[in-house]
């Protein structure tokens, strides 16, 4: 004990915790257990009523973020749908266009438009096949008649 309280220097306070005369006390961490149950109380949805929000609609969830985020998905989809051939480029840039101006609120309304268009198309592609097979039986039968005369 008599040493520990001659120690005045710092090369003096090693030396006694070298021999082990003397503990290095632990920091005191700062707790985050309150704070992390408010977070969790939080992702639950309490404390996040109309009474306890200060910054307007635009400063808690920006616009442009949700803009962008639906942009992303619409886009990635488009180029998955692309890429697989389930739709053909020229449709790919339509849609496209589309979604930048806002045309489809959602993943799924941009599907249903997909599916609409692709049947819009078959059934175009139906009709003009049928026009021509019209087109081919009248002329062979404009053939059969002129040769009989």
């Amino acid at each position: 004990m008599d040493t520990i309280s001659t120690a005045n220097s710092r090369q003096s306070i090693r030396k006694l915790y070298k021999d082990g005369l003397i503990l290095k006390k632990a920091v005191a961490t700062h707790s985050r257990a309150r704070i992390s149950r408010v977070h969790e109380a939080k992702r639950k949805g309490r404390s996040m009523g109309l009474g306890k929000r200060r910054g307007t609609k635009d400063a808690r969830r920006p616009e442009k973020i949700l803009w962008m985020r639906r942009q992303r998905v619409l886009r990635r989809l488009l180029r998955k749908y692309r890429e697989s051939g389930k739709i053909n480029k020229t449709m790919y840039k339509q849609f496209y266009m589309k979604s930048k101006g806002n045309q489809y609120k959602n993943k799924r309304v941009l599907i249903e438009a997909i599916h609409i268009a692709k049947a819009e198309h078959l059934k175009e592609k139906a009709l003009q096949d049928q026009l021509e097979a019209r087109k081919a039986r009248a002329a062979n039968l404009k053939q059969k008649r002129k040769t009989l005369q």
